[in-house]
């Protein structure tokens, strides 16, 4: 499977005039455990987005098993032909899971090629989630990535 990216370098050098004393640092990354899935919309996998409820059903499907609540960031990246977007539906939680749980979230607006989510608190638990294009029949490999800062365990369901 061949995934082609282009990436542009970008070199800047700010300039900071200040009344008083300040450094820069380095903003740190919460997230120790990254996990990455190969995956690709093919054929009847190919099933487009919500809008088309007679193929929707047909895109692939992967489950994450979160085993402590903490921060968790999600990352679809496709070719940057087709508008990609993805879904998150909870199975079931661990415990009381408070105030940050949801039933089903949504990565936002399709965008071209990316997609992210960033859940300050996830519960502990047990989640689908379903990455797709706007439109059926967009063939395709995709990368899934998560990272968290708890151990992550991922499998495909469809």
């Amino acid at each position: 499977m061949l995934i082609f990216f282009s990436v542009n370098e970008v070199c800047f050098f700010p300039q900071v005039y200040s009344g008083c004393k300040f450094t820069f640092s380095k903003i740190p990354n919460p997230f120790t455990n990254i996990r990455r899935i190969n995956g690709q919309w093919k054929g009847l996998s190919a099933g487009g987005c919500g809008n088309y409820k007679d193929t929707y059903k047909n895109n692939p499907i992967y489950q994450f098993n979160v085993e402590r609540p903490g921060p968790l960031l999600i990352e679809l990246r496709g070719s940057r032909q087709y508008s990609v977007g993805f879904e998150v539906v909870t199975v079931s939680t661990v415990g009381d899971p408070g105030p940050t749980s949801f039933q089903k979230k949504s990565s936002g607006d399709y965008r071209c090629g990316f997609s992210y989510m960033e859940l300050e608190h996830i519960p502990a638990g047990i989640y689908n989630i379903t990455p797709t294009t706007f439109l059926p029949k967009q063939e395709g490999p995709f990368f899934l990535d998560f990272a968290s800062t708890t151990p992550l365990k991922v499998s495909q369901l469809q």
